[in-house]
């Protein structure tokens, strides 16, 4: 095995190149650089007196994801999940549904376009 494989190391860089100056990287490439300088100036801000001007404690502000939010992202995240298991996992628990059947992949793709065009056939009828 490591017999056939030097022999095709010495093999297959003369059947895939002229010559092996291909994989060299040329030296004689060179990139222009640029200085930028940039200056700005920071200043450090004071605690206490921020405290002082404001008056205000800093722990009555709003929390910064509202508790609705924070519901509705683990709702979102657990449905993931779930999704992701059902996707994952389903043809283990029903592994009918994994079949190739082109009468219910059909179905599947026509009826919710029938059942739009008949909606709005009924709603143009209306007005």
């Amino acid at each position: 095995m490591a017999k056939m494989a030097a022999t095709a190391s010495r093999l297959l860089p003369k059947l895939c190149f002229p010559s092996p100056h291909y994989l060299q990287p040329n030296p004689t490439i060179k990139f222009p650089t640029a200085s930028l300088r940039v200056s700005s100036r920071v200043q450090a801000s004071n605690p206490k007196r921020e405290q002082q001007d404001s008056g205000v404690n800093n722990n009555t502000s709003p929390p910064f994801i509202s508790e609705e939010d924070l519901k509705y992202l683990v709702k979102l995240g657990g449905g993931s999940v779930v999704g992701a298991a059902v996707i994952k996992y389903g043809s283990v628990i029903a592994p009918e549904i994994t079949r190739p059947n082109i009468v219910q992949a059909l179905v599947m793709v026509w009826a919710p376009l029938l059942v739009a065009v008949w909606i709005l056939l009924n709603q143009s009828r209306r007005d």
